[in-house]
């Protein structure tokens, strides 16, 4: 990507959560999940009130940011695709108007992080989908490692989170969601260490908690599609 095109990119993304466009887009998907998709939502008690979080959530489906975005009683930030920044200045516009940010590969990649880093610092939520894509056969794919290394590195837990049915409702290659059952629920966050650590003792670290939440997760999506009581 050019250069320059990606330095206007890396920008810190504006409060949105008391604009009434934010309120009203988020009043308007409320009633289309209540009544088409109807959403359930559990666990709600597990994210602070204050202060930069991390939630990891597993990925199915387009929905899902909206999903998250509805789910999260709080101003939430999305890192995507810089392509869906680029391809017109009308959804760039939607995008950062409802808490996305893009994520330029290569030359932006350090930026990026570092906004990731920003948002938290600031006391926002940070949602990521740590298998990097939509899933095509409902399986979860694994996490990447980057998200421990960001919540060693900002101090800020990480809430493991499990979406099921918005892959049914809307998978790869549809383009309108049917109607369903769909369900979030969030986990009791994990806790990064608060030490100094060696380049070595941060890759060792920080793969241990991806694969701890990595766990977290598969366990919560595994009972709500069992009906089993999800753990934590």
């Amino acid at each position: 990507m050019d250069p320059s095109k990606t330095s206007r990119l890396i920008e810190i993304p504006p409060a949105i959560w008391n604009r009434p466009f934010y309120q009203g887009v988020r009043f308007l998907f409320s009633l289309f999940c209540k009544s088409y998709l109807h959403l359930t939502v559990d666990g709600l008690e597990n994210i602070p009130p204050n202060g930069g979080v991390i939630i990891a959530a597993n990925h199915q489906s387009h929905l899902d940011v909206p999903l998250m975005g509805l789910a999260i009683p709080r101003e939430a930030r999305f890192p995507g695709k810089a392509e869906l920044f680029t391809s017109s200045a009308l959804l760039r516009t939607f995008l950062l108007n409802l808490g996305g940010f893009p994520i330029v590969r290569g030359e932006g990649d350090r930026k990026a992080i570092s906004l990731s880093e920003t948002v938290l610092q600031k006391g926002d939520v940070l949602v990521l989908f740590p298998e990097g894509t939509r899933t095509r056969s409902g399986e979860i794919g694994p996490f990447h490692r980057g998200l421990g290394v960001l919540s060693i590195r900002t101090g800020a837990p990480v809430i493991p989170a499990a979406m099921a049915g918005s892959g049914r409702s809307l998978g790869v290659g549809q383009f309108w969601p049917r109607p369903g059952s769909i369900q979030v629920h969030f986990s009791k966050p994990l806790i990064p260490p608060a030490i100094p650590l060696s380049p070595l003792e941060m890759k060792q670290v920080s793969q241990s908690l991806t694969t701890a939440v990595e766990n977290t997760v598969r366990n919560l999506y595994r009972s709500l599609l069992t009906g089993e009581k999800a753990p934590g």
